[in-house]
């Protein structure tokens, strides 16, 4: 076999092995998650159609109405609420009283968790971001990231606050593997590694099994995961606490 179609195979064995490990991830996610009572989805009217494909969930008291769900870039999302005992709104692209439009284009609706609501970045580069909202404002009161192959432990919510376990991921300005102690340091600055860390700076060989799988040169900045334990209630007031050692792999 040629040097090149070793490496071919070696790229399309990656691509599956991520991709059943971000189908394993969101199962995992949607079992912790709070049961729609259904899900409708809307094609388009036409190529043109500016709403694209629209995709409603719906609970007992609201529905979240994506549109463009076509599409690597969905719209913002709308939260409908339902007042009890009224029946479910039709899913299409009627406005309705009181809705709320959220801030979500080119992100996707992933679930819903008794007042919180949780959506993440549909064509990522990298770590895969996440925004949660407050089904009753609709505002983001938190944002973070998780890499591609690895997400949520648990989401649970205890005493009114969401409690998420997960893998926290996100695409670093600068490269581990060319200069761990100046990248380190930068991302302290940058607030993307918290103080608490500030003294553990990663050794370059953490990063080179993986650069070496993606034929990354070492300049290619990285892809940066630790397990965070986080509690936010529907206010945005965030505690997360760093648990275990730093990963690193290359931004694709």
């Amino acid at each position: 076999m040629s040097i090149r179609r070793y490496s071919a195979l070696q790229a399309a064995t990656a691509t599956l092995v991520l991709m059943v490990a971000q189908a394993q991830a969101t199962d995992r996610l949607a079992a912790q998650l709070d049961p729609p009572g259904a899900i409708r989805k809307v094609p388009p009217k036409s190529n043109d159609d500016p709403n694209g494909q629209i995709e409603c969930t719906y609970y007992r008291d609201l529905m979240v109405r994506e549109s463009g769900t076509d599409t690597p870039d969905p719209n913002d999302a709308t939260l409908v609420p339902i007042a009890a005992g009224a029946p479910r709104p039709v899913c299409d692209a009627t406005h309705h009283n009181g809705e709320i439009t959220l801030k979500t284009q080119g992100y996707s609706f992933a679930g819903r968790k008794s007042g919180f609501l949780l959506f993440s970045a549909t064509d990522p580069n990298g770590a895969i971001p996440f925004m949660v909202f407050d089904t009753g404002s609709g505002k983001i009161i938190f944002q973070d990231g998780t890499p591609a192959d690895r997400g949520f432990r648990t989401v649970a919510v205890e005493n009114g606050a969401l409690h998420l376990r997960y893998t926290r991921g996100f695409n670093a300005s600068c490269s581990i593997m060319q200069d761990a102690t100046g990248c380190w340091s930068r991302l302290v600055t940058e607030g993307e590694i918290p103080p608490s860390m500030a003294q553990a700076v990663p050794s370059p060989k953490l990063c080179a099994a993986s650069y070496k799988a993606a034929h990354a040169t070492a300049d290619d900045p990285s892809v940066l995961s630790y397990e965070v334990d986080t509690v936010v209630d529907a206010s945005g007031n965030a505690r997360v606490a760093p648990r275990g050692p730093v990963d690193c792999s290359p931004v694709p």
